[in-house]
């Protein structure tokens, strides 16, 4: 049996109503917390793709920047992560 059997964030600001939430900004933490209990934080850009792809919706996932946001979409999450990180690995060119 899990230690948490669900995670209570009425009380917390919702990512998805940030228009173009800062994903990628290195001042944006993102911290899970599975259903056992063990807490993990990303601050990197491939810290956040990681954290998000192995995060369920049985986690609490949430970002802090400096308020603190309740990840309540994981899939526009990871979107929006990932998008970031194939921009970071394009060269410019000009």
């Amino acid at each position: 049996m899990p230690r948490f059997a669900e995670f209570d964030v009425e009380g917390l600001r919702k990512s998805s109503a940030v228009a173009d939430f800062p994903w990628s900004e290195t001042w944006v933490t993102l911290i899970r917390v599975d259903a056992k209990g063990v807490v993990r934080q990303a601050k990197s850009l491939s810290e956040k793709v990681s954290l998000l792809t192995v995060a369920s919706d049985k986690d609490l996932v949430i970002a802090s920047c400096p308020e603190i946001y309740a990840v309540d979409d994981l899939s526009a999450a990871r979107a929006a992560i990932r998008a970031s990180a194939a921009r970071e690995m394009t060269p410019s060119l000009g």
